[in-house]
């Protein structure tokens, strides 16, 4: 017996760290919420094009990371701000979930 929808789907738990941000009046905890869209892949199913399409736009989203955070460290570097490391930090995980969803939209049609 297999697993009904793709493993991508418990990426949606990461949702509820969401909630911190109404316990500890930090508005940078919302951004979580948007982790319960992937409760969307329960539905799909899971065969060998999704799995290519998923791996594509992972490869993606890892080498918009790998370089944003390549620059956020050299950047932080020659500032020697501990600020400079949150606020870019702060962007590129955004950027990098973005990535990972337009391109497997793309790669998906």
């Amino acid at each position: 017996m297999g697993i009904k929808g793709s493993p991508l789907k418990y990426l949606g738990l990461l949702g509820f760290i969401g909630l911190l941000g109404l316990f500890t009046n930090n508005p940078g905890f919302y951004g979580f919420f948007g982790g319960f869209a992937f409760f969307v892949f329960a539905n799909i199913k899971n065969d060998e094009r999704f799995s290519l399409n998923l791996a594509k736009a992972g490869l993606n989203a890892w080498a918009v990371t790998f370089v944003g955070l390549a620059l956020v460290i050299a950047y932080t570097g020659v500032m020697r701000t501990a600020e400079t490391a949150l606020l870019g930090v702060m962007l590129v995980y955004p950027v990098s979930i973005l990535t990972f969803v337009g391109s497997f939209a793309k790669y998906d049609r």
